[in-house]
């Protein structure tokens, strides 16, 4: 802002020089001179050239906005502005009530009318609550405008000081009709214009409706115009802008469709895309000082003249981005045409030909037609729509050298708004292509292989190309995107959407990506598309085209698939996984998102695709999204995480190899096909000597039946029907009968050989999403709105439990475990994350003892019961023994707080849950009490009783178990189903165990029992400093020495009750603090809130702000009422629960954390339990918190008493890593002795 204090060096700035006496400054202009007089604090004026002057307040130094004023009349006369066309203060009546008003400025023209209205603000709120009221209902500037009728420009000017430098902001309104809607006027008396208002309040309704309340940037101001001759000035590629949050461009796009009743909004996003691509090659061509050609000229631009230039922009775009040609035909082709052919002008028949043109290449549809056009009406109905569209996006820059995040972000809002999604076509959500990109070991590759050839055979919007060249330059460091036209390659069948895909390139500042038009399942080798060319392939590709068989047109290329999949099939899928086979060069990394059933359909399409997959890959993760990914589409997906085998030699040969070998019964002292018939029988548990008979053909089906692995063949084959020769014997039929079975199975057991030693040696990583709809949207991260106006994906909390947003390459995240899968590494991940997780070996997740094998793969959490170690596995049941004595449970209500017996329930907080005082007591201890429903394990050493409700009891055989060692491995195992409500002991008894030596056994006890200590040590510290705290603020008196005074509630905060709200599944999203926050913490834990979305639109006082203090009001528990937490640094829009209360101080005589402290003492505590009421919720009222006595000391001891809490509460912090860590602590003692 401008001020007295700042005032010489803006005069200095602006020329002004100090006269030799006083504190005097002068600039002297080609007509006349001006001065500052600070002394007399004088703003002086060429009056006595003509600049008239109404009212000399405006003179002095009393109001900022003086400076201001002053500031613009220099810039005026700078500018070659007059004085004598310069009026200050003139004043008028305004308005109805005929309130006097006064403009700032008004500049005259030569003949003496008004040609400028200025009014001068101080920037910042000054200004902008200016631009607000202008655009709410006409502000001062309409009202001035009523004055003065010929006005022909209003202007908004502020102007600051900062960084020294003159920051000028001018917004102007242009008054006079524009030409091409003043002649629409003429024709439709609907269409609104200045010519025909009459008054402030009618004009004000024109340039709102009719002008959509266009402003025009620096007018007056700017290098281009001339003083009196005012003019749109050219817009040059220097001058445009970068996007900023402020401009709300896609509220102001959707304001252009809605108030010109465009509802096909699928159609307008399509017509932009067509806009872009014009702006992009217009910026692309030209130099920064030309003119640039994608603009509306007012005064000499017709809605024809305007057209013609976006056609010609259109075609060179379309050839030079998508190498398609489009016809387009120039404004003067008939008169070039004549020329050519006569050398002479026929000027009839050119005009006639000219028309024709004109009414073809206008007055119907094209690229550019946002409503329907078909006759010259709609055509100029359509030319404002594609002004204000085109004058909208003008003034910005959209071409970047490397990512413009706003400018991405902006599109992708565009694209969901606009885009409708076809069959088998689903837009992959921005966290997911993040968070694939995040999971793919690209450091390691490039290290090893250099920039990577990149491709996304179903590109669509372009989603995993852009976040491809993100990520790929978040290691190489790189800030310049030059390198993406050898490496970046996108196809799309769509052409709307390869339209898009190529925009959406240029708007993260990768513009020379190759999107290609055409067929991912095609090569054009022309464009860099053939088999073996990439390193990496990213794609989302189209499941479930109906009938696509007949419409597939491949001239370079074929698939094995094809002879499997018949004329009306759908699973277009199962292609587009055997194309990644033929893309990848060996080594190469797939991420590929495709519908679940690809793991387990049993047609015979989906069979081969996965034996493609198998032949061709390791198969190093897959994640298994839920419903929610994608949306409305509910589809549950899997992606599969892929490195291509390092061939020659080929793997799929090598294999075939080795099980000819085994299957002839011959010779197979070769290390591998020895090695590959071991692990194979020793997991179908068969001899080697059984197995070699059955493939000699030797037992007979009763023979067969006595083995349970072949029992299955057995009993299949039984079930079958065998066709026999009309005149055979008993013994012919047998041998037939022996002949068939033996090529049935022996068939199904070479593929079962065959695949096992593909995969054997595999360890995959399967992550699996949560089913649950809540637990979906905090693992994605994200959720999705249907709201009117707010459709598309709504970001929670950026990367949810998937990556960590603020750092790509972060370790402990599911995207790391990923990428530690393909170097074959586990990651340590947190509690809350290994839920989600399971490492297995691959050949664990085929069935291979039925007796048909068709490759499927399960994924499901729970459906293992193996598990790794170097040691002999038991299934726990095995290991059970007997309780002797009493097994003796209780009921809940009979469980007393005193007593002689302890009690043991399946609850997780608390081994003790109670006492009892029976006699029927369970000795045979120690033991481990398992919890049905609860899934919790207590170890129990002394004499005790259990409740009745879902206790199971574990006795083992302790010639092979030690008890407290099976209590440590049982606690840190995943239970099937563990977070359903069920029983679970089903599950457990068949839940494998690692039995490793007696003596390693008590090693992992004496560690683990280290741990459990420090976790115990760690909670005795907390629960110290937890009393220490309330023993000061329970004695501040002695604490203070005295030196407190007692102040009542009500004195010192303000109470509001919290929110009781409508749920609205469109409504806004806020974060909420409720009851079950509150617990024993002393501010909450943010990332465990929940969220609502409230229907109405949430006022400030239900906002929470940092130093409030919620209080729990009302509970159906009595040890719930009356708790206190405090409000730190909070997200933006979080509130809080009806069943809550909030206080806020009024003023500055206590610190709201000293504050809290006291009211979580056990006095304060005791009042508010002891006046709650309410029969069956507890609760405590507002009257009850007013009437509580704070004893306040002074602002110093206050400040004194938090800094030694502060020491506690950091304990208390330290203390509680220590128990966070102690269960990874423990995992890594299992991981070290078992694995």
């Amino acid at each position: 802002m401008i001020t007295k204090d700042n005032l010489k060096k803006v005069l200095s700035f602006l020329g002004f020089e100090k006269e030799a006496v006083g504190e005097y400054y002068s600039k002297i202009y080609s007509t006349c001179s001006v001065h500052v007089d600070f002394d007399n604090e004088a703003l002086i004026y060429p009056e006595n050239k003509g600049l008239v002057i109404n009212d000399k307040t405006t003179s002095n130094f009393s109001h900022n906005e003086n400076f201001v004023v002053f500031e613009c009349v220099c810039r005026l006369l700078s500018k070659g502005y007059r004085p004598e066309h310069i009026e200050l203060e003139p004043k008028w009546q305004l308005g109805r009530e005929a309130k006097s008003g006064k403009a700032d400025i008004v500049v005259k023209d030569e003949n003496g009318n008004a040609l400028i209205i200025i009014e001068c603000k101080t920037a910042g709120a000054e200004y902008n609550k200016e631009v607000k009221n202008t655009e709410e209902y006409g502000g001062q500037l309409f009202s001035y405008w009523q004055q003065e009728n010929a006005t022909r420009w209003l202007a908004l000017y502020s102007s600051d000081w900062k960084d020294d430098d003159i920051i000028v902001k001018s917004q102007v309104i242009n008054c006079t009709d524009d030409a091409n809607i003043a002649k629409m006027a003429d024709k439709d008396k609907g269409i609104l214009i200045y010519r025909n208002a009459h008054n402030d309040e009618e004009r004000f309704k024109v340039w709102d409706e009719t002008y959509n309340k266009t402003w025009l940037d620096n007018l007056i101001f700017d290098d281009d115009s001339q003083a009196y001759n005012i003019g749109i000035p050219p817009l040059r590629k220097n001058k445009l802008r970068d996007f900023t949050p402020d401009d709300k461009i896609v509220n102001r796009f959707e304001e252009i469709l809605r108030h010109n009743n465009v509802s096909d909004k699928e159609n307008a996003f399509n017509r932009l895309v067509a806009l872009f691509i014009c702006k992009l090659v217009d910026e692309i061509k030209k130099q920064d000082f030309e003119e640039v050609e994608f603009q509306y000229k007012p005064g000499t631009d017709t809605y024809e003249s305007l057209q013609d230039r976006l056609q010609r922009l259109h075609t060179q775009g379309m050839e030079e981005f998508m190498k398609e040609k489009i016809f387009y035909v120039a404004a003067d082709y008939a008169e070039r045409l004549f020329m050519q052919y006569t050398g002479k002008k026929r000027k009839q028949a050119i005009e006639d030909l000219n028309n024709t043109i004109r009414i073809l290449k206008f007055y119907s549809n094209n690229d550019f037609a946002f409503k329907d056009v078909h006759n010259e009406e709609l055509f100029f109905q359509n030319g404002k729509i594609l002004v204000e569209v085109v004058q909208l996006f003008q003034p910005y820059r959209i071409v970047y050298p490397s990512k413009h995040q706003l400018l991405g972000d902006l599109f992708e809002q565009l694209l969901n708004k606009g885009f409708k999604q076809n069959e088998g076509q689903f837009f992959t959500p921005t966290p997911i292509t993040r968070f694939i990109w995040d999971c793919l070991p690209l450091q390691t590759y490039i290290s090893n292989h250099g920039l990577p050839n990149v491709i996304d055979y179903a590109c669509g919007a372009g989603h995993f190309l852009t976040e491809a060249v993100e990520a790929i330059n978040a290691v190489r460091k790189n800030n310049e995107n030059s390198w993406v036209e050898k490496h970046i390659y996108g196809i799309e069948k769509d052409y709307r959407l390869a339209r898009v895909s190529k925009i959406s390139m240029f708007m993260n500042g990768a513009g020379g990506a190759n999107i290609i038009f055409g067929d991912g399942l095609e090569n054009y080798k022309d464009k860099g598309i053939e088999n073996g060319a990439f390193d990496i392939l990213v794609a989302n590709p189209p499941y479930s085209v109906s009938g696509f068989k007949s419409h597939l047109k491949l001239r370079n290329n074929n698939f094995l698939l094809l002879n499997v999949i018949t004329n009306d099939g759908k699973e277009i899928e199962t292609l587009f996984v055997e194309r990644i086979a033929q893309l990848l060069r060996p080594q190469g990394l797939a991420a590929v998102v495709l519908p679940a059933s690809i793991l387990s359909n049993s047609s015979n399409s989906y069979i081969t695709a996965r034996e493609e997959l198998l032949k061709n890959f390791y198969i190093r993760a897959i994640v298994s999204f839920g419903s929610k990914t994608f949306g409305a589409t509910g589809t549950n997906t899997v992606t599969l995480f892929l490195e291509r085998y390092q061939e020659p030699p080929c793997v799929a040969k090598l294999t075939e190899d080795s099980v000819d070998a085994i299957m002839s019964g011959g010779d197979i002292s070769n290390f591998t096909d020895k090695q590959i018939l071991a692990d194979y029988l020793r997991m179908q548990d068969v001899s080697e000597d059984d197995y070699l008979r059955f493939i000699r053909r030797e037992p007979n089906l009763a023979e067969l039946s006595a083995n349970q692995y072949f029992r299955v063949y057995a009993d299949a084959f039984n079930m079958a029907t065998v066709t026999l020769p009309k005149k055979c014997s008993e013994e012919e039929a047998k041998c037939i009968r022996m002949e068939k079975f033996y090529d049935f199975v022996l068939g199904v057991e070479r593929d079962k050989l065959y695949y096992f030693a593909l995969v054997r040696e595999q360890r995959t990583l399967v992550i699996t999403a949560p089913t649950d709809n809540n637990a979906q949207k905090e693992f994605l991260g994200y959720d999705w709105s249907n709201r009117k106006g707010a459709e598309g994906i709504v970001i929670n909390i950026p990367g949810g439990k998937m990556y960590r947003h603020e750092n790509r390459f972060a370790r402990g995240t599911l995207a790391s475990a990923v990428r530690n899968s393909f170097v074959g590494a586990n990651t340590q991940l947190a509690d809350d994350l290994m839920k989600y997780v399971d490492y297995h070996w691959l050949k664990d997740m085929f069935d291979w003892t039925r007796a048909e094998f068709d490759r499927s793969m399960k994924i499901q959490q729970g459906s293992f019961s193996k598990v790794q170690s170097k040691y002999p596995l038991v299934i726990l049941e095995d290991l059970f023994v007997k309780v002797k004595g009493k097994t003796t449970k209780i009921p809940k209500e009979e469980i007393k707080v005193e007593g002689n017996i302890p009690v043991v329930t399946q609850e997780s907080n608390n081994v003790i849950s109670g006492y009892t005082n029976t006699e029927d007591v369970i000795t045979d201890i120690p033991l481990l009490v398992f919890g049905d429903h609860s899934c919790t394990f207590k170890y129990v050493n002394f004499p005790f009783v259990r409740g009745a409700d879902g206790t199971q009891l574990i006795k083992c055989d302790t010639q092979k178990i030690v008890i407290k060692y099976l209590f440590h491995y049982l606690s840190n195992t995943n239970i099937v189903n563990q977070d359903k409500y069920e029983r679970h002991f089903k599950y457990l008894k068949m839940q494998q165990v690692p039995l490793p030596p007696l003596n390693i056994q008590t090693k992992i006890v004496s560690e683990c029992d280290a741990i459990d200590a420090d976790c115990n040590n760690s909670r005795v510290t907390i629960e110290a400093c937890r009393n220490k705290i309330s023993y000061i603020f329970e004695n501040l008196e002695k604490e203070c020495n005295g030196g407190i005074s007692n102040v009542s509630l009500s004195d010192l905060v303000n109470i509001k009750n919290g929110l009781n709200y409508v749920l609205d599944n469109d409504g806004e999203q806020y974060t909420i603090v409720g009851v079950k926050d509150f617990q024993d913490y002393f501010t909450p834990v943010f990332s465990e809130l929940d969220t609502v979305r409230i229907h109405d639109e949430l006022s400030e006082d239900y906002k929470l702000q940092k130093d409030d203090i919620l209080c729990v009001r009302s509970n159906g528990s009595k040890k719930l009422v009356g708790r206190f937490l405090y409000i730190g640094d909070i997200p933006e829009d979080t509130t809080f629960s009806g069943f809550t209360l909030r206080l806020r101080l009024k003023n500055d005589e206590i610190y709201a954390k000293f504050l809290c402290y006291y009211l979580r003492t056990k006095k304060v505590r005791e009042i508010m339990t002891g006046n709650s009421k309410g029969s069956n919720i507890q609760s405590v009222n507002q009257k009850t918190l007013y009437s509580l006595a704070v004893p306040i000391p002074s602002m110093d001891e206050q400040k004194r008493i938090l800094q030694e809490v502060s020491d506690y509460e950091y304990q208390i912090q330290e203390n509680q890593k220590i128990i966070q860590g102690c269960a990874e602590r423990k995992k890594a003692v299992l991981k070290h002795y078992l694995n």
